[in-house]
């Protein structure tokens, strides 16, 4: 089964939205999720993940608009979701083995993935969202995310030594 990717979306909406440079939709993105990493440290998961779809949605129109404009591709979410297991870290220090491990796994991918923003990449964003509503259930979350990215990050290397 192939999953579609969102970026088709996303450019399909950038030709709907305003005329804003893409350094305001990147700063609105890592701002958004710096804000979901604060917020989950301090307890506050919900407004976390509500800061984490407003990330998420402001780093997928930003890239649409670099796109649309001909201008490079950052890879301004797959690193912006680096920092929100470390959210998940600091508010119950017993999870801080699960978010190394997916932090460890999200770095292999970004760098193997050279920051291309792929469907593994958005899923990840949708697990913590998910982990934003049920903080309780991120170490598990975490492993299994963790493992898939780990399988697509060896699937990319894979198709690269073909």
């Amino acid at each position: 089964m192939i999953l579609p990717n969102p970026d088709l979306l996303f450019d399909r909406l950038a030709l709907h939205l305003p005329k804003v440079p893409v350094w305001v939709w990147r700063t609105a993105a890592g701002a958004g999720l710096l804000a979901a990493t604060t917020a989950i440290a301090l307890h506050h998961s919900w407004v976390g993940g509500g800061l984490l779809l407003a990330g998420t949605l402001s780093a997928g129109a930003g890239e649409a608009v670099a796109r649309r404009d001909g201008k490079p591709v950052l890879p301004v979410l797959p690193l912006g979701l680096l920092a929100i297991p470390f959210g998940f870290a600091l508010a119950a220090p017993d999870r801080g083995l699960a978010a190394m491990f997916l932090m460890f796994a999200l770095t292999v991918l970004t760098v193997l993935g050279r920051g291309h923003v792929s469907v593994v990449t958005w899923l990840v964003a949708a697990a913590f969202l998910t982990a934003s509503i049920f903080p309780d259930h991120f170490s598990l979350l975490a492993y299994i995310i963790g493992v898939i990215v780990f399988i697509s990050a060896g699937q990319g290397v894979a198709r690269e030594w073909r």
